[in-house]
């Protein structure tokens, strides 16, 4: 398994003419904003802005298919899907029986107050209305707050909840995640919004999350992302525990450059050459367990990016 990985991850450091580019599509999926509360200011998450880095590592490694920014706040400007919109609802049908999934009373507005789970159902509704028109499966690529939404709706898809599109109809070939709590922070519950308090160590929606009939993360090959960032152990707001608890084939900790939280999407560094830049833990494994890795210290958007090219 070791040499495995470490082919894969020397193979996804090669020169961005070695692969084939890819024509699947790939969904960028934000993280948590505290001017997410449907103000109508548009002063959340700029999608287009915020994701403009891995757009450009993704060109850079030849990604040829549909790159797609999706929100999950009313008050979020420029994506090109933002979940707010009712179309992402059990069959596209725009749930006309009443909201689903502890949806809001307003259905056309999703906030900080909306649940994960909610947002979850929307999230995988989005993904099959992307398969069925495109035909192609989706690449995920997230920061913080957004890997707990990915994680949910795979695990309420692997487990028929009826409300939810099946696996077959919403296919998600990897997931990349970046500084997500899969095991929650202690820093969750600060403003005591509901998505705030359900990211939280100990929470209802952690605990249930981490529970043995949520284990599962369907097909997909997940791979989590984490910092070093000055004396702490994580990204100064994600532990490393936390991001690297799902069972992913890798969790790689950067240490230069340490990220801060939410600034792995925007390392603009897709091809210096460095060595042993990064630890990296093999899952399963015993938790804890590190080892040096020697492979080439890119940015974390270019290694996301050359291993959505790679798979």
């Amino acid at each position: 398994m070791r040499t495995q990985l470490k082919a894969l991850v020397l193979a996804a450091m090669m020169s961005p003419a070695a692969f084939a580019a890819t024509t699947d599509s790939v969904f960028l999926l934000h993280g948590y904003n505290s001017n997410g509360n449907s103000s109508g200011q548009g002063d959340a998450w700029d999608c287009a802005a915020t994701w403009a880095v891995q757009r450009s590592a993704l060109r850079h490694f030849g990604h040829t298919g549909r790159v797609q920014t999706i929100g999950y706040y009313s008050d979020n400007k420029n994506c090109d899907r933002n979940l707010a919109s009712t179309v992402y609802t059990k069959n596209f049908a725009g749930d006309p029986t009443g909201p689903r999934q502890g949806g809001p009373a307003n259905f056309g507005v999703l906030t900080f107050d909306t649940s994960l789970t909610h947002v979850a159902y929307r999230f995988a509704w989005a993904v099959a209305r992307e398969y069925r028109d495109s035909g192609r499966p989706v690449h995920v690529i997230t920061d913080s707050l957004g890997g707990l939404v990915v994680r949910q709706a795979v695990a309420m898809s692997s487990m028929g909840n009826a409300d939810f599109p099946t696996l077959a109809a919403m296919p998600i070939r990897t997931v990349h995640a970046y500084g997500s709590p899969f095991y929650g922070t202690p820093l969750g519950g600060y403003g005591g919004t509901i998505q705030a308090v359900q990211a939280r160590v100990g929470s209802d929606f952690i605990n249930t999350l981490n529970s043995a009939n949520y284990t599962r993360v369907g097909s997909a090959r997940w791979y989590s992302y984490t910092a070093r960032f000055g004396f702490t152990d994580g990204d100064g707001f994600i532990s490393y525990d936390s991001a690297c608890w799902l069972r992913s084939i890798a969790c790689m900790q950067y240490q230069n450059p340490g990220y801060s939280h939410g600034s792995y999407k925007d390392d603009q560094n897709f091809t210096q050459k460095k060595w042993g830049a990064y630890l990296y833990r093999l899952n399963p494994s015993v938790v804890g367990w590190r080892t040096s890795a020697s492979i080439d210290d890119i940015g974390a958007a270019g290694v996301a990016a050359s291993y959505v090219v790679a798979n």
